[in-house]
């Protein structure tokens, strides 16, 4: 294939996918999908950061059972 033909099938193709983000944007349906999605991902780093704190505490209960655990055997052995 010629490269004037690779161009024009590759800006035919960015013209269909602008085309699309045009018509979401314009829709009344794809503003309130792109509304969803900027709540949701404003909030990410939240739910991202309280997820990790929630695994970090139960990694430590888990820490301090296994040192008990560990405790318990040497004293018996």
């Amino acid at each position: 294939m010629q490269k004037s033909k690779q161009i024009t099938y590759g800006l035919g193709g960015l013209g269909v996918l602008l085309g699309g983000v045009g018509v979401l944007l314009v829709s009344e349906r794809g503003r309130e999908l792109l509304s969803k999605i900027n709540f949701h991902l404003e909030r990410a780093p939240q739910t991202i950061e309280q997820f990790a704190d929630a695994t970090q505490v139960e990694l430590d209960r888990i820490q301090q059972t296994l040192d008990q655990i560990a405790a318990r055997l040497q004293a018996v052995g």
